[in-house]
């Protein structure tokens, strides 16, 4: 078995693992609850909320909200934006993303927009789709409210240039009443690339457990101070009133456990990927497999490469490649179902949409598995 896919998700690290077992069995007690059991896994809830807050470089505990998911926190900072401005302050808001952007971005916009509770444009993107943020400002109106976008792209690999962003966000809202904050989905991105927010320059930004070698189910949306949100989940007070729900204590705990890794280590995940990546394409070269990459490799994540085949279709070489037992896909996790699954794709390269597939390497990455992938591609493109 080879796995390519670690975009859509990656196993548990055992160390995890090992850091989570003890909160389903041991101290399995509510965080809620007023007993010491219960106070013993609202002390690792505490301290998880703690080290994260270090690792990603924030200024209070209390700005670290889990969820269950990266689609949650992007709603809870989209929507819950929102609700307060339309709801509260009486004003319909406008918001800024991208068309490129993940469906847990676009879609709650359409959701708002079809209940006329906002409106929202897209930031243009060049050829390789990064964002031309010298367009920004022509795009901004007096209502603008938010500008909601990816760090790294999750089908093409493309890492938008974040603190350029912010800079000149920072030098509109100087002039403006009404401030512009800015989201960032960077699931993508822990493994390879800086998450802190003091560097990123970000208000709002979201982070995913099971991307990066954590359990699945559990996330977290940082959210400035200063920022107010309308909850979207209403019942007890846990997350400080933001996020109803007894506190998944087990999964908590992984996530972090897995953020805190995946910063030690970067460095070298990145120097493996990239050497893994950089093999990949010399391999397809030295086999003489016509092939096309889509997007530009000087500004794309090493463990994301997105490409095109003009001999097959991205069907035809997933369902070969699966009956050999590797695994890659067509694009995003949740559009693999969809008619045309490579979303991205057929907004920047719409000729190449239905032929192109998206590998993503992982530490259990090796030169052989590229080898037989390799080779199994240059006889299937023979027959």
């Amino acid at each position: 078995m080879i796995y390519l896919d670690y975009a859509s998700t990656t196993p548990l690290d055992k160390e995890v693992l090992r850091e989570m077992k003890k909160y389903f069995i041991e101290y399995f007690g509510n965080p809620s609850s007023l007993h010491s059991f219960g106070q013993k896994a609202l002390m690792a809830v505490d301290q998880s909320r703690e080290l994260i807050k270090n690792l990603i470089q924030v200024d209070h505990f209390n700005e670290i909200i889990f969820t269950s998911s990266a689609t949650e926190s992007n709603n809870l900072a989209i929507k819950g934006l929102a609700y307060l401005y339309y709801f509260r302050l009486k004003i319909k808001p406008h918001f800024l993303t991208t068309e490129i952007d993940h469906p847990s971005i676009l879609e709650p916009l359409k959701d708002l927009k079809n209940l006329n509770l906002i409106d929202y444009d897209f930031l243009p993107f060049d050829d390789n789709g990064i964002i031309q943020f010298n367009k920004l400002e022509n795009l901004i109106k007096e209502n603008t409210v938010l500008i909601t976008t990816h760090y790294v792209n999750s089908e093409i690999g493309i890492i938008q240039p974040i603190g350029e962003i912010s800079k000149k966000l920072k030098n509109i809202n100087q002039k403006r009443e009404i401030k512009i904050l800015f989201h960032l989905d960077a699931s993508q991105a822990p493994l390879t690339e800086d998450i802190s927010v003091k560097n990123l320059g970000v208000d709002l930004m979201t982070l995913s457990g099971h991307k990066i070698y954590g359990p699945k189910g559990i996330a977290c949306l940082y959210k400035k101070n200063s920022v107010v949100l309308e909850r979207l989940i209403s019942g007890s007070e846990q997350e400080f009133g933001l996020r109803s729900s007894t506190e998944n204590v087990p999964s908590i705990v992984g996530f972090v456990k897995a953020l805190e890794i995946a910063i030690e280590n970067r460095k070298n995940f990145r120097d493996h990927v990239e050497k893994i990546k950089k093999y990949f394409i010399e391999q397809l070269k030295n086999n003489n497999v016509d092939f096309l990459i889509n997007g530009n490799l000087k500004f794309s994540s090493p463990k994301i490469l997105n490409i095109y085949f003009p001999q097959k279709t991205s069907q035809q070489l997933l369902i070969y490649l699966d009956q050999n037992k590797i695994f890659v896909s067509s694009g995003m996790a949740c559009k693999s179902r969809t008619e045309i699954p490579n979303e991205v794709v057929s907004k920047i390269w719409p000729e190449r949409a239905k032929n192109s597939i998206r590998l993503s390497f992982g530490k259990e990455t090796k030169k052989k598995d590229i080898d037989k992938f390799v080779e199994l591609i240059k006889n299937f493109f023979k027959k």
